[in-house]
């Protein structure tokens, strides 16, 4: 038996959960514009969001793409209004609200997505070589859900400290409420985590 547990099983990236999908991830498909947007240099992208990672996507890819369509199902966007701006004063990103993507489209390789207006119904195709997603992440917090708390979002509750409201169960990495998702504030949390689980540990008779 274990007398503490630290969680750390991380948080995936939302996918859009249209046909096709899943079958082009890696064949044009990218939930990571930075990681993989110079494969697609002086091609046509795609990028699909309206938070500031998409638009921050987008404005990525507009300086090595030819061109970037930033597609939103709503009229709004969630972002930094400075990031709206920059999006919308760049000349090679076409705005597409609000669209959803509706097929994708492609042999081997994506060639072409459809996209929907959501008030309108109107579709649209796109010949394009990449679609990168940027619609949010979702924390595999499922197993723990009748043990911790967590937020809306599925997110553990859980400081800088990493302790959850079960004493003796700790929340680290991308699977906890924090602003910042990145490797170094993982690491971080792993340290943490380590030093309250011996806190933890020294007070048990």
């Amino acid at each position: 038996d274990s007398r503490t547990i630290v969680v750390a099983t991380g948080a995936r990236h939302r996918h859009l959960g249209i046909e096709g999908e899943e079958s082009y991830i890696g064949s044009g498909i990218s939930y990571c514009a930075t990681c993989d947007g110079a494969f697609f240099r002086k091609r046509v992208t795609a990028c699909v969001g309206g938070g500031d990672v998409a638009l921050s996507d987008a404005l990525y890819l507009s300086k090595i793409c030819e061109k970037v369509y930033l597609i939103h199902r709503r009229d709004e966007f969630r972002a930094a209004k400075t990031i709206i701006e920059q999006v919308k004063n760049t000349p090679n990103i076409e705005l597409l609200t609000p669209y959803e993507v509706h097929k994708i489209s492609g042999d081997g390789i994506i060639e072409k997505i459809v996209v929907t207006n959501s008030n309108t119904g109107e579709e649209r195709e796109l010949e394009i070589s990449g679609l990168f997603i940027a619609v949010g992440m979702e924390p595999e917090t499922d197993f723990v859900a009748d043990l911790i708390e967590r937020d809306e979002q599925g997110y553990i509750v859980a400081g800088e400290d990493t302790l959850t409201n079960v004493p003796g169960i700790m929340a680290a990495g991308d699977v906890r409420t924090k602003k910042l998702r990145q490797v170094v504030t993982a690491v971080a949390d792993g340290a943490c985590a380590i030093q309250a689980v011996e806190e933890y540990l020294q007070e048990i008779p």
